[in-house]
């Protein structure tokens, strides 16, 4: 069972919900995503989801496509998001994801990317522009290195919709947080672990 499942899990069997919350990788700065990470985690949250910035996210809201930018103007690349994960794993063992596009994958190398995740930490990727076709080609080399592809709900999958989720009794929660980030800047910490703790709070 991966890490995030077994999270998942326990979660489930003592009734309450996962908090998953967002985070862009490098917004405003490298070193505040680490502390962000630790707040976020502190406030009770399950499993924690970081973007890594692209220059052109199509399946992100306006929020969120502002940090990417403010994240690569201040230089984030995978490289250094990588670097971030490698720190945290020093301090704990919650649950991290990857969300990212495609593009960035293949130029990194997908065996390359997914032995990287093994080796730092990430548990999981959600890949929203993944086509069909390429799927497979992910899921087989994610699968040597113990990393989750993690599919999203789509409204095309329609009478699948309530089979995918019988099994995802979870909260996320994305540009809520990342404006949180734009309006505080490296001086967030103590206001996400306050919205985090608060979320927490209200869905247990």
């Amino acid at each position: 069972m991966s890490n995030i499942s077994k999270v998942l899990e326990e979660v489930k069997a003592s009734g309450r919900k996962a908090f998953i919350p967002f985070i862009t990788a490098g917004d405003p700065d490298v070193e505040s995503t680490e502390k962000f990470i630790y707040a976020l985690e502190k406030a009770g949250s399950s499993v924690i989801e970081v973007g890594i910035p692209f220059s052109d996210p199509v399946a992100d809201g306006p929020v969120i496509q502002e940090a990417n930018l403010r994240a690569m103007a201040g230089g984030i690349n995978l490289d250094k998001a990588f670097n971030v994960i490698a720190n945290v794993r020093k301090n704990t063992q919650i649950p991290i994801v990857f969300l990212m596009y495609a593009n960035t994958i293949h130029y990194y190398k997908i065996d390359k990317f997914f032995a990287k995740c093994k080796e730092v930490g990430v548990d999981g990727v959600i890949v929203p522009d993944l086509p069909t076709e390429e799927k497979e080609e992910f899921d087989v080399v994610a699968r040597d290195y113990d990393v989750d592809i993690i599919s999203l709900v789509a409204p095309t999958s329609k009478d699948r919709t309530k089979a995918i989720c019988e099994n995802a009794d979870a909260i996320i929660v994305g540009s809520a947080i990342v404006k949180i980030i734009e309006q505080n800047g490296a001086n967030s910490e103590e206001k996400l672990y306050e919205f985090a703790s608060s979320i927490v709070n209200a869905i247990n």
